[in-house]
């Protein structure tokens, strides 16, 4: 398991990397991109090719501290390659350690949906699908299907479009900006990116803040706990996260997210 500068967990865990591109948002998915650049080593012996590492299956056991785990960062828990006796195993330890909080995002909600009506997810289990652009919207109607007694959370990132969506029955939206060397391309920043590089600076596009700024009011309407992680940029971050004069990093948990 490896500490990680994804804002919204604590720690990652990857009992299988390698994975395949579904949408627009998987163009240029940093998890491939670290992969095949690490190909060959020990932590990506076949680059981005589906690959089990049934070695780090008990991992989270070693855990005393109460956590949050972003699952399967390097891939898709229900990305049909992957052997459903697998994936057993893997929610066996989930289950075995409810002290721990595990966070599955996926962009195969009709795969998550099928294996929670035979396994239902427990509550130490938050379950989320990425809905990048207002195309791939209908993935939140079919998270609202899963079986759960964890919260459902939704990842607008990196987003491509703005987002017009019905947000009920729903816990949490983290929203983010892509980011990548990709982006100093200016016909890929035009086209994919939130912010704009002037002056060698990245700063947030005037023409995109509104994306964010609506997400933010339509899903508060509806009390779900709003996260703002990164505008994006050639680097993580580099252009900040704040929105409107204030920091949004809210939790499904927190009261004050639900006042």
């Amino acid at each position: 398991m490896n500490k990680t500068g994804i804002k919204w967990t604590d720690k990652t865990w990857n009992p299988v990397t390698g994975c395949q591109k579904v949408s627009e948002g998987c163009k240029y998915c940093y998890a491939s991109t670290l992969a095949e650049r690490f190909s060959g080593g020990k932590a990506y012996p076949n680059g981005f090719a589906m690959t089990l590492h049934p070695e780090r299956l008990n991992q989270p056991k070693n855990l005393v501290k109460s956590q949050r785990i972003f699952v399967n960062s390097m891939s898709d828990v229900f990305w049909s390659a992957i052997p459903r006796s697998f994936v057993d195993q893997m929610f066996d330890v989930m289950e075995a350690t409810p002290h721990l909080t595990y966070q599955i995002l996926t962009k195969r909600p009709e795969a998550m949906l099928s294996y929670s009506r035979r396994r239902r997810f427990t509550k130490n289990i938050w379950v989320g699908v990425t809905v990048e652009s207002q195309a791939v919207a209908d993935r939140l109607d079919v998270l609202r299907e899963v079986q759960t007694d964890g919260y459902r959370f939704v990842s607008a990132e990196p987003l491509l479009s703005p987002l017009a969506v019905d947000w009920s029955g729903l816990d949490w939206v983290i929203t983010g900006g892509e980011s990548g060397e990709h982006l100093m391309d200016a016909t890929i920043r035009q086209s994919r990116a939130l912010v704009t590089l002037a002056n060698c600076r990245w700063t947030p596009r005037i023409d995109r803040i509104p994306w964010i700024r609506a997400i933010r009011d339509a899903s508060k309407a509806s009390k779900l706990a709003f996260f703002h992680k990164q505008w994006g940029g050639v680097i993580n971050n580099i252009a900040g996260n704040e929105l409107d004069g204030r920091i949004w990093e809210e939790y499904p948990y927190d009261a004050m997210a639900r006042m």
